[in-house]
């Protein structure tokens, strides 16, 4: 794709043509031109919104090589859906081969994802096996030779996003704490999250993870796209509703596996997505844990919190651990075993013999029993 091709999809921007040319000029540079893009971005985020100005360095980020397919081509990757009229969900099962392409070392080096050499003494922030962590700025700017990070200010502290270049869904960026500290559960998690999406007018939506598919869990993170989740249709009935009132409304509605829908305005919504959350982890503290989608539409803010146990997170059918993207109703596959290892879970043989019913077995396999929350 070229950067004069370049779409930002159905997003409802204005931008004008001065605008327009700077989008494409951030697109086209090269990532030695690093402050020139960070620069271009701010002006762009002033004048469109921030929303718009992670569109451009998304598409920087492609067109250098440093995402290791382009989302918007649909070479290689195939889709299937399946609506199910119990719950309002249509399902999606996607296939990303592209996705192993983030354990090929020789590529990444080629693509300038990660240096070849790097100055060992200089990182930062090592775990007990001497690794030093992958989401520190300072360990990134040694590390990884093309990604770009662009800071921003979310409930009054440092983050940086960085596309992340072996992507679910389009636009998927990774969202990292400046201070280096644990993937854990408090509530200003949620507060990040509702800040983020709210910054962005709801064109992205957020997601954390607990320590439910979490792949790097010391150091805060969230992963943000523009792709709409098949959950966020979910059908919510009169019965499903738990609380009603002061600013939100609380459900529990029929899903595969225990999913809170809370909605409302922002300070109500994460109040009562903390209580639910902190009831579930201090109920079983050393398994219980979460997935939170966050969106927004206006200043209605929605948070959908998945109940989590650390031992179940595999479901039938699936290599890895299931996370809130699966949560949310996209199955994501991509391995199929080498020669030699055929007694490993072939996703693909999933994907190819899938069913609506294999959806469901996928999400109750990871479903823990869940008490109700008793609103006051």
């Amino acid at each position: 794709m070229r950067a004069s091709d370049i779409k930002t999809e159905d997003q409802p921007f204005t931008p004008s043509q001065e605008d327009i040319d700077q989008f494409n000029r951030i697109a086209r540079r090269s990532c030695s031109d690093r402050e020139a893009i960070l620069a271009d971005m701010t002006k762009l985020a002033a004048n469109c919104g921030l929303a718009y100005a992670l569109l451009a360095l998304y598409r920087q980020q492609v067109e250098c090589g440093f995402v290791l397919a382009d989302p918007t081509v649909p070479e290689g990757k195939e889709k299937r859906e399946f609506m199910d009229d119990t719950c309002g969900v249509n399902f999606r099962l996607l296939w990303n081969p592209h996705r192993e392409l983030r354990k090929n070392h020789a590529l990444l080096i080629e693509r300038g994802v990660i240096a070849q050499k790097v100055d060992q003494s200089k990182l930062i922030n090592r775990d007990k096996d001497g690794k030093p962590c992958y989401l520190c700025p300072a360990n990134i700017a040694l590390q990884n030779p093309k990604e770009i990070l662009f800071p921003i200010e979310v409930c009054c502290e440092q983050y940086f996003l960085g596309a992340n270049f072996a992507y679910i869904d389009n636009n998927h960026f990774t969202l990292m704490s400046a201070e280096h500290r644990c993937q854990r559960y408090r509530k200003h998690v949620l507060d990040v999250l509702a800040d983020f999406v709210l910054q962005t007018s709801g064109q992205f939506r957020a997601i954390f993870n607990g320590l439910a598919g979490a792949t790097i869990p010391w150091h805060e993170h969230f992963q943000v796209t523009t792709s709409a989740f098949p959950v966020e249709a979910i059908q919510i009935r009169s019965q499903d509703v738990q609380y009603r009132g002061a600013g939100i409304r609380a459900a529990r509605p029929l899903y595969y596996t225990p999913v809170w829908v809370v909605e409302g305005n922002r300070p109500a919504v994460v109040d009562a997505a903390d209580r639910i959350i902190s009831e579930w982890e201090k109920s079983d503290q050393d398994y219980h844990t979460e997935n939170v989608i966050g969106s927004a539409c206006g200043e209605h803010l929605r948070l959908f919190v998945f109940l989590r146990d650390t031992r179940r997170l595999k479901g039938t059918g699936k290599f890895g651990d299931m996370a809130s993207f699966e949560c949310g109703g996209n199955i994501v596959l991509s391995y199929q075993p080498p020669p030699g290892r055929a007694h490993e879970t072939n996703e693909r043989a999933t994907f190819e013999t899938a069913s609506l019913n294999t959806v469901r077995r996928l999400l109750a396999d990871i479903a823990p029993v869940v008490p109700n929350v008793e609103f006051a």
